[in-house]
């Protein structure tokens, strides 16, 4: 054998090797597609850190919570909703606040605008699932302002009071929007 040969047959078994170390990371790859364990694991990660810096973020809201400084903990609520508008945990938040604050129709309000944003809330299988805590606000308030209603029938807020109970109603008993 010369050279030439030498160095074809060198090129041929090079491109051979390129081409099965080719088609073995596409089989690879293609096998991590279509394993939906391991697209749940890394999506469970992503989950669970996306829930961790989201309590490091809301870390001191929740004490001002804890404390009852409900004014600090709504200064602090408004300025985490305008810094981070896709938030929905400023919601649920905001939403606790109100309600230990007496303000049942506004805590419903935003408990309904933090699931529009995130259903995760109504999902028992999310680790962020409190619809035990959003049930018993349901109820409080569909009590509540039934009530109103019948006493002062053209009031909108008692109107967007029964239109987010029943929305939430709905979410919790396993409706989409």
């Amino acid at each position: 054998m010369d050279w030439l040969d030498r160095l074809s047959v060198a090129a041929i078994a090079g491109l051979a090797l390129i081409t099965i170390s080719m088609l073995t990371n596409h089989e690879m790859h293609k096998k991590r597609q279509d394993d939906p364990a391991s697209a749940g694991k890394e999506a469970g990660r992503a989950y669970s850190l996306q829930v961790e810096a989201d309590k490091k973020l809301y870390q001191q809201v929740a004490a001002f919570r804890e404390q009852g400084r409900y004014a600090d903990a709504m200064a602090k609520l408004e300025d985490m909703i305008e810094r981070y508008p896709d938030k929905s945990l400023s919601y649920v938040y905001l939403g606790q606040v109100l309600l230990k604050q007496g303000k049942l129709g506004a805590a419903i309000h935003n408990y309904r605008r933090a699931v529009e944003m995130d259903s995760d809330y109504v999902d028992k299988r999310t680790p962020r699932f409190m619809g035990d805590a959003i049930k018993t606000v349901v109820e409080e308030g569909r009590e509540k302002f039934a009530r109103e209603k019948a006493l002062r029938p053209k009031d909108k807020d008692v109107q967007r009071a029964l239109k987010d109970v029943y929305y939430l109603q709905r979410r919790l008993a396993g409706g989409c929007e």
